[in-house]
């Protein structure tokens, strides 16, 4: 398997409570807070930060990179690249692999696994996986109160290179299920949550517990999971089901919000930034199409990270400013 030797995120400093966006509606009630992107800020810009923080705490120069992977599923354009132009803002040019997943918030753990199968074909000595995400809701919808933005990037290198932490296996749980879906420039319809609950809880469950049987791991040896909710309380159900305490769940929810495929990443950032070796972590991702599990064992102490500070690194916006941030006060974005 290949090894991890660096990861890095990029959370926007920015935050709106919960609270304040039920008030504006004149609702009572909202725990937690979203982080809010800022206008000169984007997919590209956010990843980019994301991406060399993980080169610089894995001693690594972008010239290095031979695969670069890029997940979102907002990047603003109907055709367009993301994988390139941020190798090429990380100086990785020439004879580079790069590719764009998305359509999907699973996408992050499916450029995990091709950037992990690019480094055991042979191809080169590095893999850079970035999702990045700038998620906006309509207006007054449920999905405002979570969907946020932000950026996280692993960095994968071939065996030998003194990494501090290996995937030791990988699996699937894929249907034709659809769940939340958007047309090009156009906020999410409605759908039923309640479905896609259940949906949502019958995937992340299947991978889950088909890893745990592919690779005989125990959830007794689970020292962290990470599960990409679209909602807050749907982690702690899924944990439920699994059987998994729930003092194990690694979410930075409550402070950045859902932030789609890079919720994935921004949450096992911060797991591995609170491991230790011999600790074992296990992510799952959920969106149109399925789930992927992963598991990581810690073999080293990971490099020190920033995580937690950018967590607590956090400026208050009104609701006003929100909008006129996301470009929201005209109505629906085309």
């Amino acid at each position: 398997m290949a090894q991890l030797v660096g990861y890095g995120v990029y959370i926007p400093r920015l935050r709106l409570a919960a609270a304040e966006i039920h008030a504006a509606w004149g609702r009572a009630g909202g725990r937690g807070e979203k982080a809010v992107v800022p206008p000169d800020e984007d997919p590209l810009t956010m990843g980019v930060k994301a991406a060399q923080a993980a080169l610089a705490q894995a001693g690594v120069e972008g010239q290095q990179l031979n695969t670069v992977l890029a997940a979102s599923t907002s990047t603003g354009y109907a055709e367009g690249a993301l994988a390139a132009p941020l190798a090429y803002h990380l100086g990785a040019e020439g004879d580079v692999l790069v590719g764009d997943f998305g359509l999907s918030a699973r996408s992050a753990t499916a450029a995990i696994r091709a950037a992990m199968n690019a480094l055991i074909s042979g191809r080169g000595e590095y893999g850079l996986v970035v999702a990045a995400e700038k998620l906006i809701a309509e207006p007054g919808s449920s999905y405002e109160l979570s969907y946020a933005g932000g950026a996280g990037a692993l960095l994968f290198a071939s065996q030998g290179q003194g990494g501090f932490a290996e995937i030791v296996g990988f699996a699937a749980h894929t249907s034709g299920f659809v769940g939340r879906s958007r047309r090009e420039g156009r906020f999410h319809g409605l759908v039923d949550e309640r479905f896609v609950m259940q949906q949502f809880l019958a995937h992340t469950q299947g991978a889950v517990e088909r890893l745990l049987d592919t690779t005989g791991i125990t959830r007794e040896e689970v020292t962290h999971i990470v599960v990409q909710a679209p909602e807050g309380r749907w982690a702690a159900r899924a944990l439920k089901k699994l059987g998994i305490p729930p003092e194990r769940l690694a979410s930075t929810f409550p402070q950045v919000g859902y932030a789609g495929s890079a919720s994935l990443l921004i949450d096992l950032a911060w797991a591995l930034e609170r491991s230790n070796p011999g600790d074992l972590i296990v992510a799952v991702s959920f969106g149109p199409g399925g789930s992927d599990a992963l598991a990581v064992r810690v073999t080293k102490p990971p490099p020190g990270a920033d995580v937690e500070a950018q967590l607590q690194r956090r400026e208050r916006v009104s609701y006003p400013v929100y909008l006129r941030y996301l470009g929201l006060l005209g109505g629906e974005r085309r």
